[in-house]
């Protein structure tokens, strides 16, 4: 142990001593302490599988299907399938070819099975059963946070979720799909008008009926990443979709 100079008073200190005996000056450097600095957590982004894709949960916009019911196939498919039949069968060709084209027409608008999700800047694709898709995406987020949709008119089953969190833009648009039925039903009952086939104003009204039955109205919304996706619902309808999104999106603004 050896002897040090008080650097205040001058006298002799043990150099293990923690402040001068005489006058109290401090003989030990001060130490600083370092604060430990907390250890940084990485944030992992839960994952979503649909189909063969894996979204990061948090980035989805909206989850989307749109499926044509059932029955439709027994109801209306089979009885154009049957006419189209006859209808070649009597050889008489501008009626055989009018209700071919109708019969085409009507199917390819009635066949929709379509399932999508709109994440950040990109529209994919999902070949899955989307009603699962949509409760495992419920369960996987705060439902309450999403604004839903289950709609369908006579033919289609239509049903999507938002997240209002994820999108940056929303608007109202017009579906045109029934006015091309309108346009084809006056279109042949002209056509029976021409040739003088009453069989052809029967399906002109019954073209004419589908796209009464069949209107629709659509909910274009944009992504945060630019993503823009056209979800489906039933014209009485969107109205109410849009204040249900708009009051959400208010609320969230409040909180």
């Amino acid at each position: 142990m050896a002897l040090v100079s008080c650097p205040e008073c001058n006298n002799q200190v043990s150099d293990a001593a923690v402040s001068c005996p005489s006058c109290g000056h401090p003989m030990q450097p001060e130490q600083t302490v370092v604060a430990s600095q907390p250890k940084q957590v990485e944030e992992r982004s839960e994952l979503f599988k649909a189909g063969s894709s894996n979204f990061v949960l948090n980035e989805i916009a909206a989850v989307s299907s749109v499926k044509t019911r059932n029955w439709v196939w027994l109801v209306i498919g089979l009885p154009v399938i049957v006419a189209v039949v006859f209808a070649w069968m009597r050889l008489d060709w501008p009626f055989a070819a009018g209700v071919t084209v109708v019969g085409l027409v009507v199917l390819g608008f009635l066949a929709v099975d379509e399932g999508v999700i709109a994440s950040t800047g990109n529209v994919t694709p999902i070949k899955e059963d989307m009603e699962a898709v949509s409760q495992r995406y419920h369960t996987a987020l705060d439902e309450s946070a999403l604004v839903t949709y289950q709609g369908r008119n006579i033919f289609l089953d239509m049903q999507f979720s938002v997240n209002p969190a994820r999108i940056s833009e929303f608007s109202k648009v017009a579906s045109t799909k029934h006015f091309w039925l309108y346009g084809m039903g006056m279109v042949v009952c002209a056509a029976g008008y021409q040739l003088t086939i009453p069989m052809l104003y029967v399906i002109g009204a019954a073209v004419l009926l589908l796209g009464f039955l069949a209107r629709k109205a659509s909910l274009e919304v944009i992504g945060v990443g630019g993503a823009q996706m056209t979800l489906h619902t039933k014209a009485s309808d969107i109205e109410r979709v849009l204040a249900q999104l708009t009051q959400s999106i208010e609320s969230a603004k409040k909180t």
